[in-house]
């Protein structure tokens, strides 16, 4: 269900608004109208500071490990963020430094190590060396006869040789010529070894104080997002009066009302409230049972109803459930996904945004074993070919598969059509809904009466189908336009239901893909079993083999599965549920100023 607000108006003296807002934020529990998107300089600056704290803790996760240790430290996080920057900057450049001394290191090995004073002695002579290097096919012995030539080194095709000669007589050899670089081998490589050990380092320094760093920044990012909503909120008051006086409005929970009333009383604020309107656009607070609490990310990731709206989130629940259930089809692969969610849950237990998606899929796992029990596969074997579970298979072949999906997506669009039907009776006035209900009731004994199409036994019902139908066919000519002429609703009456033809056979179809991927993924098992059902035949081996092919197989096939039968039924319950619901959005979240407390 959706939460009914209530509009707090705030009337301050500009001298008490600060202080106000500061025990108002610690109350945690009203949702500030927004009156203005500007940021000053302040918010930006604080913005900036938050994603620098946040980039640096991405950077640092990658240092932490199931060995890692938290290092005491006395740094603030300022303190320790420039010693981080500045390794990072200091990393930047040695990376750059040991690219260019891998890069000499690698033009100047070939040659050795050459004496540089050699040089120097022979240029007082008058005389140079020359490096070259060519191929072995591209040398010519007559160069050995022009000059003085010392082999330095051959490496595969490659040949490298010195030519001494006269400085003031240029050497005319065809072949690559190389200068020597201002520092001598042993000198780079020394260098080298200097810069990998800036680098390990840096490294170190990083491995160290990751743990304590990340805890650090955390805290004042924390800090820092209470800051920032302190001085985004001080932007959303209207002054009047010569800025003397300042008003803010904001939102609470009516159930919760009480508490803002008893921190107001001890405060000197002029205040009034009033229920909230849709045209006031509330901001949307969910509440719901447990069971369907599970399922709210689902219905957040397409977008939250409007405040007149009716919340999906308890109709969509039962059916998300068994569609994931059905198009996994297997008790094996529900169970495996019901212990992955609950060993996650443990290992996330600190992370408090994660833990209503694990307790989903422990949810979709529960869904899937159900669902493959009713379909009699574990880990794509029959369960029918034990006696003692045979009895309680309920669906024993692919035909009954067709025809359970259709039935399940017949029962949702009904579902969708009544809760529109009620929608339109609570917003509009009962008579408004009457002829969406007459859509409901002529869809529900049309699919009655081709019931024994789909194997289905005839039964005394049938006799009075066609009643209903009529009936039904009666409200949606008669109604669909509440206080039109006759003539304007039976005409528009051919429309809407030239609509009911065309869409509701539509959406129904798109049911089938339910029945798709649970028998694909159960073909998918099929082949993993027999194929490790060969492998086990394998001498000696074969069992191990066996294992570790199960494993590897099915685990893709859990993965596929999952994946499938969770994107799948997200597409139904946003598509044709929704819309046979005449669900509308976007609501605007219910975010509290402060976030102290949780609201339940």
């Amino acid at each position: 269900m959706i939460e009914k607000m209530r509009r707090y108006t705030f009337i301050l003296h500009h001298a008490d608004y600060a202080a106000f807002l500061v025990d108002l934020q610690k109350l945690g529990m009203v949702h500030i109208v927004k009156s203005t998107k500007e940021k000053n300089e302040k918010l930006l600056e604080t913005h900036h500071e938050i994603e620098a704290y946040t980039n640096s803790i991405k950077f640092l996760k990658k240092y932490v490990t199931d060995k890692s240790s938290k290092k005491q430290t006395s740094m603030l996080p300022i303190q320790m963020r420039t010693a981080i920057d500045k390794a990072h900057t200091e990393r930047e450049r040695l990376h750059l430094q040991c690219s260019v001394l891998t890069k000499d290191i690698h033009d100047l090995e070939p040659w050795g190590n050459f004496d540089y004073e050699m040089f120097k002695n022979l240029a007082a002579y008058g005389l140079q060396i020359s490096l070259y290097a060519c191929t072995k096919h591209h040398f010519k012995a007559e160069w050995r006869s022009q000059y003085t030539i010392q082999d330095i080194n051959t490496n595969g095709a490659m040949v490298y040789f010195a030519v001494i000669h006269r400085a003031d007589e240029p050497c005319r050899i065809d072949a690559d010529n190389f200068k020597l670089p201002p520092r001598t081998l042993a000198e780079l490589i020394k260098n080298e070894d200097v810069v990998d050990k800036g680098l390990k380092a840096i490294e170190d320094f990083y491995n160290d104080n990751a743990l304590a760093a990340i805890d650090l920044f955390t805290e004042e990012i924390s800090s820092l997002s209470h800051k920032y909503e302190y001085e985004d909120a001080n932007l959303q008051s209207l002054p009047e009066a010569d800025n003397h006086v300042m008003i803010m409005q904001g939102w609470i929970p009516k159930r919760i009302e009480h508490d803002l009333s008893d921190f107001l009383s001890k405060q000197d604020v002029v205040h009034f409230a009033i229920d909230g309107k849709v045209e006031d656009n509330p901001p949307i607070l969910l509440r719901n049972n447990w069971f369907a609490k599970i399922f709210e990310p689902i219905g957040n990731m397409f977008m939250l109803p409007y405040y007149n709206e009716i919340d999906l989130t308890p109709f969509l629940a039962p059916f998300y459930m068994m569609f994931f259930g059905f198009c996994s089809g297997d008790t094996g692969y529900g169970i495996v996904l019901f212990i992955l969610g609950w060993l996650l849950k443990r290992k996330f237990k600190n992370k408090p945004d994660m833990q209503p998606f694990l307790t989903l899929i422990m949810a979709l796992g529960i869904g899937a074993t159900i669902m493959g029990f009713v379909m009699g596969s574990f880990f794509s074997f029959d369960m029918k070919k034990l006696a003692f579970l045979d009895p309680y298979i309920l669906i024993r072949n692919t035909n009954q598969i067709f025809n359970f999906a259709l039935l399940l997506g017949l029962i949702q669009i009904l579902t969708g059509k009544v809760i529109n039907a009620v929608k339109q009776m609570i917003q509009s006035g009962f008579i408004h809904g009457v002829a969406t209900l007459g859509i409901a009731l002529f869809i529900l004994c049309l699919a009655i009466s081709g019931s024994p199409m789909l194997g289905a036994k005839p039964g005394a019902i049938l006799k009075y189908t066609p009643y209903g139908m009529y009936l039904g066919l009666a409200l949606v000519f008669l109604l669909n336009s509440p206080g039109k002429s006759i003539l304007l609703n039976l005409a528009n009456g051919i429309w809407v239901m030239y609509g009911v033809f065309t869409g509701f056979f539509g959406d129904l179809l798109s049911y089938i893909r339910l029945f798709a991927l649970g028998v694909s993924g159960g073909i998918l098992g099929f082949v993993i079993n027999t194929m490790a059902a060969q492998f086990g035949a394998v001498p000696i081996i074969g069992p191990v083999l066996f294992i570790v092919f199960m494993i590897a197989g099915h685990s893709l096939n859990i993965a596929l599965s999952s994946l499938g039968a969770f994107v799948h039924p997200m597409r139904l319950t946003f598509v044709e549920f929704f819309n046979n619901s005449g669900f509308s959005g976007p609501g605007i979240a219910y975010k509290p100023f402060g976030k102290q407390k949780t609201v339940n």
